[in-house]
């Protein structure tokens, strides 16, 4: 059988976040409304870590310095899984989602000084373009179609702290990859934030420890598909695009992931659509096309 290529590689986990985990804010925001964001990443990552497990023992992963390092670098991603959860209590599942979009340029300009991946016209163009499909879908409250939908100052804030932290994690991992899997660096992730969480949590856990098994059904359902299907899908494949294409290739998510995210929200949660938000989802779709045609592997 005829070896993948890595762009191959790299388009198919791309297809697997999109389609495996584009409910993941929508989820987000409705366990949040009964969840604490620490208690609720607590339930998320243990699920997920459990999820991973058997994949990750087969690994026979080295307990040494450089696994330290690997746990090191993934509180980055922690502290955006928290900045996102709080973000989500007062900004809209969309507009916390839309604002990651962002995230290329900010992954564009830590991989240039981290992992030298070269900055060329094409992917500034298709940045630019991803940017600009952003804009239009976030200027729609400014001229009246529906300030509501713009979410609030400090949650989007909030989520813009979780865009940061996220590029630099992206970035790094990159070189993380030289000594370690896809499967490793994900669980390395799942364990780190679980065992912060469950710290950050404990009050609570000892005050309601028993929340769990009275919670709504919606959030319960929620908790388990991005603990159980979302999560695992969205992390692992995440490693997968940016081992076997670059962190800039992998960041295409943040561009495209949203526009599948707009159905969850609208079927989920009633936040309104906007026929506007074609001539965004055009835009980002080209400067995707722009970023992965000009992207080599990254070495």
């Amino acid at each position: 059988m005829k070896k993948l290529s890595d762009k191959t590689i790299a388009v198919i986990a791309l297809l697997a976040i999109i389609v495996g985990s584009g409910a993941v804010p929508v989820s987000v925001k409705i366990a949040v409304k009964e969840l604490s964001p620490e208690y609720f990443s607590f339930l998320r990552f243990l699920l997920a870590s459990l999820i991973l497990s058997p994949l990750f023992l087969r690994t026979k992963v080295k307990l040494n310095r450089d696994f330290a390092i690997l746990i090191l670098i993934s509180l980055l991603l922690t502290l955006n899984i928290l900045a996102f959860a709080y973000g989500l209590k007062t900004t809209t599942a969309t507009i916390g989602q839309l604002l990651y979009a962002i995230s290329p340029i900010f992954i564009a300009i830590f991989s240039f000084i981290l992992v030298r991946e070269r900055i060329t016209t094409p992917k500034v163009a298709g940045i630019l373009l991803g940017i600009l499909g952003t804009a239009v879908v976030l200027t729609i409250p400014l001229i009246g179609l529906g300030i509501h939908s713009a979410g609030d100052l400090k949650g989007n804030l909030l989520v813009i702290v979780g865009v940061i932290s996220t590029a630099l994690y992206t970035s790094l991992s990159q070189k993380l990859h030289v000594k370690f899997s896809p499967i490793q660096v994900a669980q390395a992730f799942f364990l780190t934030t679980a065992v912060s969480m469950l710290v950050l949590s404990f009050p609570e856990i000892l005050r309601s420890g028993t929340k769990i098994f009275s919670m709504n059904f919606d959030t319960l359902l929620a908790v388990l598909y991005i603990g159980c299907v979302g999560t695992p899908i969205l992390y692992v494949a995440y490693q997968y695009a940016i081992k076997h294409g670059s962190p800039l290739v992998a960041s295409i998510n943040y561009f495209i992931t949203p526009f599948s995210s707009f159905a969850w929200a609208y079927i989920l949660l009633g936040e309104r659509l906007n026929p506007v938000l074609s001539v965004g989802g055009a835009l980002v779709l080209l400067g995707a096309y722009l970023i992965f045609k000009s992207t080599k592997k990254a070495k």
